[in-house]
């Protein structure tokens, strides 16, 4: 194996490059240098050259990457090293609360005007502004909607203001104090209770065991401003910033912008150094512990430590990582299908191997989820399993299927490269740590020249290297058995299952896709292009309808649809269960000639998906798959509608997690809300409330096919084909697939007595007992509106939501500082049209609940009693009408225009006249709608409450 890596090594100087090839390609303009890729002087792997990368004379650093796809946004990323491992016992909390005050103002920027501006610029708070505080590292990021160099001025300008001047005022810092709070409380229930408990077994005394970022109540209570602004000054500092620009921007132009934003900015402080570093004891001995709750869910967690050493992203570390994620995913397979042929307690699980951990352990260990009160089992079946392919190895067929899965992974990814989204790339970049970032090309080759030695041998050996050390782990177990589950149960459960003899795995025999001749290609009787929209419709003789749109917005790939008339309303009110258990069962009960796993192993190395499900309407799919597997992605569905498996094993697995399930219905505040809001609003309609237990318990494949009958077979059918397409092959091997089928119905059902429900009669305020923590409520008021009747009102309802976001985030979480997030949303229905609902949606501490509900009822108040200012308008209104600049050059659009082409042309005409409806709107068409159906009591209100805090007849009520 030596002497192979020696000539894996040799191949990477080939196609990888000196650092010459990295240096500065021409002048770079003033007050800057460009620089090697990020950590390309530690690793032997060639960077993506694509990627400008440089330095300012402060040391802040920076990376641009020109792309198009979107053809107009910019994301703009800043990093700071800091995060909060680098806090002290009396800061914990800080390096979160100075990233909520970078929006709270700055020396330049006034308080509560930074929001303000961005939405001005045609930004939306929360999905193109966000920020986020980890352990080590704090993350501001702005998506611009377009490469306008105003746009991308104001972007930079600002986050230097965040870098720089963030003003710290105390009375700001004491407002943001309690959306904070709101926000700790939210997240902090027995889920993150549960975390805290297995990092402090796991990783004990180290920051990941004592620093939580979201920090303490205490802190967060009490911290100065000062204190805030000294740990900003001292950690928000050029040379340990970093700006990443990705779009279709002028790398020169925004170099100079950085050096005109940041090149002034000097620091007379001594660097400081890492504070990724910890420490963990090697050494220590078999230990477990357990975390009880009545609402967790049963898993086992079984982790050790290795002492290793700092691994730069170099090929030998590449090499060990591709083989042990080959181990891992045999492993993951091997457990799925047992669990799948057997009546066993597990719901899931799989290996983890991880290098780096605090730069010098390595992670080895296992995890699985299961039954309630079935950990003994879990624990035997996971570590037998591991056990079983340290001794064992593996076979060459699962070898071989995981090799054809990379061979399809690298080949498609360097295929898709030239239009690899903005978003990936930034991501990537802010993510890299101590990596390269390597073309997707460049990878491709290398896997071409090492695929030779990833051999069964390699493979095997280099899993049983790692997990042969696995002698004293640290074992967490979460259960919520009432009784505790002292150390030494799972001791001796452990080392029970370690004396337990294994025998080898069985081999599996390979088989071949048995669906590739439906019989004689069905001809084309019609075919038309809808000039405006350069959308061709084809008809086949046997009725199935075909929609082609051709573009190059993704390089190879073809994003489907199909659809079969039926879908929910099939199933109608009576057998509304059905729908749950097809959508759940039906692809993994597999085709009568292929069971899910083996059908899982005959489309390894392709992008094929066994997709197949249930929508409102329709029976189908939707997905993405590259051009040389279309035919077979056809051919799997088509199979799906003519020959189905119906595997009792896909019941059984089904059926396996319900009771778990339903028992925790109540054990979050926003799960017992839906479920209960769903019951009330429609008076426990089984299609749209959750079906008692034993109702879908009881509910099988018997039942399924019968009310199912030949509506596959027979229904109208239409698909949908977007993208990277051949014409004259897609709907050669349509023909030869659907085409080449019985003939089917020509027009749709008519399902027109199932589509009038409105909402029930029974209004007012309901009181929903949750099991979570008691200082957590989960809130939501509704006016009851109708349905999609008219385009342009439904848009102005989403923009009037969309102002009502606006007023009462300024409100509650700004000034009141009572939640972390508030949002309004209006949903009206475009299939049952006479169903539409306004709704104000929030979470927080039951003790505010009187000053939400006043609030809100003031905010609703106000947009009826007068319209909305201008500024506010065009704050909401500016990022839809931004959106537009890309919405027509990406192929999910289209697919949703191109799935029902045929079936419904009125979808096209929405879709030619979305952008100038919602153009159209104006303030005083939200104030008419305002006061159409907001100038009323709301006829729902729920509140998710502490159990203690709700009624014996509220409850039984429910």
């Amino acid at each position: 194996m030596k002497n192979a890596l020696r000539f894996i090594f040799g191949l990477a100087m080939v196609f990888g490059g000196s650092a010459d090839a990295f240096a500065a390609p021409s002048a770079a303009p003033a007050g800057k240098e460009r620089t090697l890729p990020w950590n390309a002087e530690t690793s032997d792997l060639e960077p993506d050259a694509s990627i400008i990368y440089g330095r300012l004379p402060n040391g802040l650093r920076y990376a641009i990457r020109p792309n198009h796809r979107p053809q107009n946004q910019v994301l703009v990323r800043m990093t700071i090293d800091f995060g909060s491992a680098a806090e002290a016992q009396d800061e914990q909390g800080l390096a979160h609360f100075i990233e909520h005050m970078a929006f709270n103002g700055s020396a330049n920027v006034p308080e509560g005007e930074m929001v303000k501006m961005l939405e001005r610029l045609g930004l939306s708070f929360g999905a193109d502004t966000n920020a986020s505080t980890g352990y080590t590292q704090t993350q501001y990021k702005l998506d611009l909607p377009k490469s306008d160099m105003n746009l991308i001025e104001r972007a930079l300008f600002l986050m230097r203001e965040t870098a720089r001047e963030i003003s710290f005022n105390p009375a700001a810092v004491d407002r943001e104090r309690g959306v904070i709070l709101a926000e700790k409380s939210a997240r902090e229930n027995f889920g993150f209770q549960s975390a805290r408990a297995a990092n402090n077994l796991f990783y004990p005394n180290s920051f990941y065991a004592t620093r939580y970022p979201i920090g303490t109540t205490e802190v967060i209570q009490t911290a100065s401003a000062e204190r805030m602004r000294a740990l900003y000054r001292k950690y928000y500092r050029p040379d340990r910033i970093k700006i990443i620009v990705v779009g279709p921007v002028d790398p020169i132009v925004i170099e100079r912008e950085l050096v005109a934003k940041f090149g002034d900015w000097r620091v007379d402080a001594p660097p400081l150094g890492a504070i990724d570093q910890c420490s963990l004891d090697t050494e220590r001995v078999l230990t477990a512990q357990s975390f009880v709750h009545p609402e967790i869910s049963e898993s086992i967690g079984v982790q050790q430590f290795l002492q290793d050493k700092k691994r730069p992203d170099t090929l030998k570390r590449a090499m060990i990582e591709l083989k042990m994620s080959i181990a891992n995913a045999i492993i993951s397979r091997r457990m799925a299908r047992r669990s799948r042929e057997e009546d066993m307690p597990f719901l899931g699980g799989g290996v983890t191997f991880n290098f780096g951990l605090c730069d010098q352990y390595a992670t080895i260990g296992y995890g699985v989820a299961g039954k309630d009160g079935s950990w003994r089992s879990l624990l035997a079946f996971t570590e037998q399993t591991v056990r079983q392919a340290v001794e064992y190895g593996f076979e060459e067929s699962e070898i071989a299927e995981q090799v054809k899965r990379l061979d399809a992974q690298y080949e498609n990814a360097a295929k898709d490269e030239g239009t690899e989204s903005s978003a990936a790339i930034a991501n990537a970049l802010v993510s890299l740590d101590e990596d390269v970032y390597n073309s997707d090309r460049y990878r491709q080759i290398l896997w071409r020249q090492i695929r030779p030695f990833v051999t069964k041998a390699a493979i095997t050996s280099e899993f049983a290297f790692w997990f042969r050390q696995m002698e004293r782990p640290q074992i967490f177990l979460t259960t919520k058995q009432s009784a505790a589950v002292f150390e030494d149960e799972i001791l001796a459960a452990y080392a029970i299952s370690r004396g337990t003899p294994i025998a080898a795995p069985m081999t599996r025999a390979a088989s071949s896709f048995a669906y590739t001749d439906f019989g004689p290609a069905g001809d084309v009787i019609a075919d038309k292009t809808i000039a405006d929209l350069g959308i061709r419709t084809i008809r086949f003789a046997n009725g199935v309808l075909l929609n082609l749109k051709k573009t190059d917005f993704e390089d190879n790939r073809i994003r489907y649809s199909l659809r079969i008339d039926g879908g929910q309303l099939h199933f109608g009110k009576e057998n509304a269960v059905l729908a749950s258990l097809m959508s759940a069962t039906y692809v993994s009960g597999g085709l009568e000639a292929h069971d899910i796993e083996d059908l899982r192993s005959i489309l390894a190395g392709t992008t094929v998906s066994p997709a197949f499900g249930v929508a409102d309407r329709y029976f189908g799919a939707a997905s993405a798959v590259a051009p040389a597997d279309l035919e077979r992605q056809l051919q799997v569905m088509a199979a799906y509608t003519t020959h189905p498996g119906y595997s009792e094993n896909a019941l059984r697995l089904f059926r396996r997690p319900l009771p778990e399930l339903y028992a925790r219905l109540k054990a979050t505040p926003a799960s017992a809300l839906a479920v209960a809001m769903s019951k009330i609003m429609t008076d426990d309609d089984p299609r749209f409330a959750l079906a008692p237990l034993e109702t879908i318990q009881g509910a099988d494949f018997a039942m399924l096919k019968l009310a199912l009958g030949d509506a596959l077979r027979q229904n109208r059918l239409e698909i949908a084909l977007v993208g990277d397409l051949d014409d004259d092959a897609a709907i050669a091997a349509v023909a030869r697939s659907f085409g080449a089928l019985p003939s089917r119905a020509d027009d749709g059902k008519d399902h027109n007595a199932q589509l009038q429900p409105g909402w029930s009669a029974k209004r007012g305020s309901f009181d929903i007992s949750h099991n979570g923590e008691a200082n957590q409520l989960a809130w939501r008021r509704i006016w009851t509106t109708t349905g999609d009747n008219d385009q342009k009102t439904t848009q102005a309802m989403d923009l009037l939501a969309r102002v009502a976001t606006l007023r009462l985030t300024d409100e509650l979480r700004e000034k009141l500082g009572t939640t972390y997030g508030v949002s309004a949303n209006s949903d009206m229905s475009n299939l049952y049209l006479k169903r539409g609902a306004f709704s104000v949606s929030t979470a927080g501490d039951p003790k505010d609940i009187a000053t939400i509900e006043t609030t809100v009822d003031q905010v609703i108040s106000a947009l009826v009693k007068s319209p909305v200012d201008p500024d506010l308008f065009e704050r909401a209104r500016k990022p839809v009408l931004e959106s537009y600049a890309d919405w027509k050059k990406q192929n999910n659009t289209w697919l949703g225009v191109v799935a029902e082409t045929q079936t419904n042309p009125d979808r096209l005409n929405r879709f030619r006249n979305s952008e100038s409806n919602f153009t159209s709107i104006t303030a005083q068409d939200l104030w008419q709608l305002a006061k159409q159906y907001l100038d009323k009591p709301a006829e729902f209100t729920f509140r998710a409450l502490p159990d203690e805090m709700v009624s014996a007849d509220e409850k039984s009520a429910q």
